[in-house]
């Protein structure tokens, strides 16, 4: 193959390539209206720490930890009842946002692990 032909595939290939990293989906966006999300119980926090959704969205929460935790809407000190269940290691709790808005919620045993979702 002559150098000319290398460098036009050489070319090619990394035109194909930036094309196709540009055309893909941003971690960030929300997820679309009844699809889900999904956040990790792991280390003692919620990863991640904030999560975006679309309405319609369900979101699971899977703890990857060996101790029970108890998902609550709200802040800690101030559970606000929109959501609330216990995580025992290694189980899911789910919950479906058909609202807007921005939810905070917060582990009530152990009060330093917070998180928020937003439904757009």
């Amino acid at each position: 193959m002559s150098r000319f032909r290398v460098v036009q595939v050489l070319a090619a290939t990394i035109a194909l390539t930036a094309a196709c990293a540009s055309s893909a989906t941003p971690t960030s966006a929300p997820a679309a209206g009844g699809a889900s999300g999904a956040v990790d119980i792991s280390g003692f926090a919620f990863v991640p720490a904030t999560l975006d959704v679309a309405k319609g969205s369900k979101v699971t929460l899977t703890n990857k930890d060996g101790t029970t935790h108890h998902v609550a809407s709200g802040v800690p000190g101030s559970p606000d009842g929109k959501f609330d269940g216990g995580v025992a290691g290694g189980a899911t709790f789910s919950f479906t946002f058909n609202d807007g808005g921005t939810f905070k919620y917060f582990c009530s045993i152990h009060t330093t692990m917070i998180g928020t979702i937003t439904v757009k």
